[in-house]
């Protein structure tokens, strides 16, 4: 899978937050997909001592989630864990995994926050432009304030259109 390089990894807090804003515009946000055929999901996770990452990729096919393929990568943390830039810890790890896979996704789901992330650009959406692939952020947990859409239960698996 080729990856755009458009930045630096080893970078500071400020040089992070700059990178982030002028990235954010380049952000396609509408849909361009016109089949789905393979997909992506991506977690990363960490040793005890938080110093060693590491990262799973697992390519289904689509509709019937048949497991495809599975890729994995590991690579020392090097990036302090900031709310807001948690790409940047876990980017470099999550690109070596998906590289290692032998075909392409059509789409990728990400365990973290694409465009509903504070700045517009969590991870999901960072590594989609880096990937030039469509992608879908998935966090676990909201990374700031509530959800507040009317009707909307906080019972697990509540929805609304």
């Amino acid at each position: 899978m080729r990856t755009y390089h458009l930045h630096p990894w080893d970078v500071t807090f400020e040089k992070a937050r700059e990178i982030q804003q002028g990235l954010k515009r380049h952000l396609v946000l509408e849909n361009r997909v016109s089949e789905i055929r393979l997909i992506a999901g991506v977690d990363v996770a960490y040793s005890k001592t938080k110093e060693k990452a590491y990262a799973v990729a697992v390519l289904l096919a689509f509709p019937s989630l048949e497991i495809i393929e599975e890729a994995i990568a590991g690579a020392p943390v090097t990036f302090p864990y900031i709310p807001g830039l948690l790409s940047f810890r876990e980017g470099p790890v999550v690109l070596k995994a998906l590289k290692n896979l032998k075909k392409g996704p059509d789409i990728i789901l990400f365990d973290g926050h694409g465009i509903a992330h504070p700045a517009r650009l969590g991870l999901a959406s960072h590594l989609g432009l880096l990937l030039d692939k469509p992608s879908i952020g998935c966090a676990k947990s909201p990374l700031v304030g509530q959800f507040c859409q009317e009707g909307l239960g906080y019972e697990k698996g509540s929805w609304v259109p």
